[in-house]
């Protein structure tokens, strides 16, 4: 018999859809997945480049646990240049991807009972990995009233002695909000006090259309507060290296230690050669990813576009490459074949059947009455894809 924790646990709802999609494509389907959270554009040549000259000089050993050093610097040193916080390497750790590093951060820091406070809507797989460090999930709700976004009167009415962890991710995955300055500034001072940990999940901060080059960070606006503040970042989305596992962390040494004991014990280190193409992705050129940029905001005004023809409401989003529209006005409506749809699972199941189009429930992300489109793909298939969704709302009776 499996333990109960495996018996509880269900495969990520972004991951599935996105198999299913793969699946259904190769069954004769043409699907547009809108579904996938992850570039479309391949890894930037000079960081292959810089991985291919590692693995042809043999640099395939084991590493230590935290990473090579010249990562860990790299890491520490573009902390400095973007944030202008500053860090010792022995500060920073490595992991097999920014899942893997919050996973490892939270079973160093809880305790069984103790609860990690998550604002919704969450990334989907938040509450599992607290729930799999025997923490309670609290989970408050945050509405278009605030953006999507957590407010100080939420947040102190869920605070508690027991209150271990916070997680806050900007810009945020599902919606593309992003925290002002001035919001996490009247955060960090309720959180001053309290000795409660923040987990600040960053892997989108430098995916943005404010105008900025980087979102503000919960560490630069309360000196109180930033020695429990833990930076989490991946190479996965700015450089869009996916499939090669690597995450970071940087903080508390304390933490940092723990967690590379933990690794070690565990999944030992990054892959070798992969950690020397980081290097090279965060301190080398980084004209690719501003180009990258800039198709992504022009993907973005399609949706954009496509959404208001469609007179589907939604927020506009500010960075990642995500919209959260409202399905809301849509529940209770039938399909052509007399379907009716009352959820948001429902509704992208239908989308998916009747016009190959793939969308993630809102109810994932802790939140009924909204989908997640990614718009992380080609504009010619983004466009049909848009153009499948209008038709789709359109034939709801």
């Amino acid at each position: 018999m499996l333990a109960t924790r495996a018996q509880r646990l269900k495969p990520s709802a972004t991951l599935a859809l996105n198999a299913k999609a793969h699946d259904l494509t190769r069954a004769g389907r043409d699907i547009v997945s809108l579904a996938v959270g992850e570039p479309d554009w391949d890894t930037f040549n000079y960081i292959k480049e810089a991985a291919k000259k590692a693995l042809d000089e043999g640099f395939t050993k084991y590493t230590p646990a935290a990473g090579i050093p010249d990562l860990r610097a790299a890491l520490v040193e573009r902390t400095k240049i973007d944030l202008g916080l500053t860090y010792e390497p022995n500060q920073a750790l490595v992991g097999l991807g920014a899942k893997h590093v919050i996973y490892n951060l939270l079973q160093v820091l809880c305790n069984p009972g103790d609860e990690v406070i998550i604002p919704t809507p969450y990334w989907v797989s938040y509450p599992v990995m607290a729930e799999l460090a025997e923490a309670k999930v609290v989970a408050p709700v945050c509405s278009q009233k605030t953006n999507f976004k957590l407010s100080p009167e939420v947040l102190k009415n869920v605070l508690s002695a027991k209150t271990k962890v916070i997680i806050l991710n900007s810009p945020n995955n599902p919606t593309g909000q992003v925290y002002t300055a001035e919001e996490l500034k009247n955060l960090a001072n309720v959180l001053e006090r309290t000795g409660v940990w923040v987990i600040s999940d960053d892997i989108y901060d430098r995916m943005v259309f404010t105008g900025d080059s980087i979102v503000p960070n919960i560490a630069q606006v309360n000196e109180k507060l930033r020695e429990r503040v833990l930076l989490v970042n991946s190479m996965s989305k700015t450089y869009s290296m996916t499939g090669w596992r690597l995450g970071s962390v940087i903080g508390d040494k304390r933490v940092i230690d723990a967690c590379a004991n933990f690794q070690s014990q565990s999944s030992s280190s990054g892959v070798t050669f992969a950690q020397k193409g980081a290097v090279q992705a965060l301190l080398g050129p980084q004209k690719d990813f501003e180009e990258a940029l800039k198709e992504l905001a022009s993907r973005k005004s399609i949706v954009s576009k496509c959404l208001t023809e469609a007179n589907i409401e939604f927020l506009e989003p500010q960075g990642a490459f995500y919209f959260w529209p409202s399905i809301e006005k849509f529940l209770g409506r039938r399909t052509p074949q007399g379907t009716e749809i009352k959820t948001s699972t429902e509704f992208s199941a239908a989308l998916l059947d009747l016009e190959g189009v793939a969308v993630v429930p809102g109810i994932e992300f802790g939140m009924e009455g909204f989908v997640r489109l990614s718009y992380a793909l080609n504009e010619k298939r983004l466009c049909e894809g848009m153009s499948r969704i209008q038709r789709f709302v359109s034939s709801l009776n």
